[in-house]
């Protein structure tokens, strides 16, 4: 059942990967960009500030990966069959220049600035999750104190979900849409639930 699921879900994150781009241009994408950005300037204030030149560092590295991948960086394997690879290099310029595919790099550099901006929430709200692991190693020594009845199921379920839970927010992330503050609090919540289950029957199940 989780194989099938994990299957759908990948072909949902290619599917994306392949629709969007179709349907907005790359102007959207870094219009969303900025908007996070700035969403999250709003939200944190002067912490935001001192952590401008290190997002924007990330954002230049992550560009010029990007141009190295899919910009003027290619280049014959010897020097000796340069006019040979002439036809191969104007393929991929313009392969690379046309709309879709312009749209389609700034989507997923749209995705990486999301990502980036999610690992730093991960890492400033990572005290709920310490204060959480402890919690289900208290109720882990109680129910294997009590002898307490488990669920392996639900185990099985809390197991997977963090797998699940990446695959989907990394398909949220290339939607061409802003993403409200809630939608990534859920899957923090669902994340801190899946990590207190499995801590709390590791001693069972594990």
């Amino acid at each position: 059942m989780l194989s099938r699921l994990l299957i759908l879900l990948m072909i949902l994150v290619l599917s994306s990967v392949i629709w969007w781009p179709g349907l907005n241009d790359a102007s959207s994408f870094e219009n969303l960009s900025e908007l996070h950005l700035k969403d999250t300037s709003q939200k944190i204030g002067s912490m935001f500030e001192s952590l401008t030149p290190v997002v924007d560092g990330v954002r230049a590295k992550v560009t010029g990966t990007f141009n190295a991948l899919l910009g003027d960086s290619y280049l014959p394997s010897e020097e000796v069959d340069g006019h040979k690879d002439a036809p191969t290099k104007e393929f991929f310029t313009r392969l690379w220049s046309s709309p879709y595919f312009v749209s389609m790099r700034a989507m997923l550099e749209m995705s990486c600035v999301r990502g980036i901006l999610a690992i730093g929430w991960f890492a400033f709200l990572s005290p709920i999750l310490i204060a959480v692991v402890i919690d289900a190693w208290v109720v882990r020594r109680l129910k294997y104190e009590s002898f307490a009845v488990h669920h392996p199921t639900l185990y099985q379920v809390a197991l997977s979900s963090p797998t699940v839970l990446l695959i989907c927010a990394f398909a949220v992330m290339l939607m061409p849409w802003f993403i409200p503050a809630w939608v990534a609090a859920l899957f923090y919540v669902a994340f801190l639930m899946s990590i207190h289950l499995i801590v709390s029957n590791f001693h069972r199940f594990g």
